[in-house]
């Protein structure tokens, strides 16, 4: 490949439709080694994003590596999917640039099934429970404890414009959910 070839190939930016939510992902960099070593020379690199919030079990590791390149695997937390909506999934990470081998997407697909199914049932933010909030939508236990104390303190919620209210509560983490809420 030609250094002009690698240049145009560098960068790309796509956006991926999850669920209801729309997530903004970059392909990772096709640059030649000397262009990586310098990149990474003159610029610190980032942690890996975390993944302590995942399920454990077989093929967690292969989709925190493979996907994580790109964006945060967490992504998944809210926005299940049956075995077919993760295979199209799967298949358009693949031709947006995610490396892996055919046996390492077959983990992914069994990790992301098992996992991460598709939810029917709409969560009720003004009933729910933290552990319900934390278990079926995916927020963080505190997250999920800031929600229920809001609540409790300021009284029902009528949109999830409200929700953006509890106090650190990232527009984006309400965003996400929004589709599986009800008021």
């Amino acid at each position: 490949m030609t250094n002009r070839e690698t240049v145009l190939r560098a960068v790309w930016v796509g956006v991926l439709s999850v669920g209801a939510a729309w997530v903004a992902i970059s392909v990772a960099s096709y640059a030649s080694p000397a262009v990586q070593q310098t990149s990474q020379t003159q610029t610190p690199s980032a942690p890996p994003p975390s993944s302590d919030r995942l399920p454990e079990g077989p093929g967690k590791a292969t989709f925190v590596r493979v996907c994580s390149k790109c964006h945060t695997p967490n992504i998944v937390l809210a926005n299940g999917q049956n075995r077919q909506g993760w295979e199209d999934t799967i298949t358009k990470m693949s031709g947006l640039g995610a490396a892996a081998s055919d046996e390492e997407f077959t983990d992914i697909l069994e990790y992301l099934v098992k996992n991460f199914p598709p939810v029917t049932a709409k969560v009720n933010m003004n009933k729910a429970s933290a552990s319900e909030l934390e278990n079926q939508l995916g927020f963080t236990s505190k997250q999920a404890a800031d929600i229920v104390a809001y609540r409790e303190k300021n009284g029902d919620f009528k949109t999830s414009d409200d929700l953006k209210k509890v106090p650190q509560m990232e527009s984006r983490d309400v965003d996400l959910r929004r589709a599986r809420m009800v008021f």
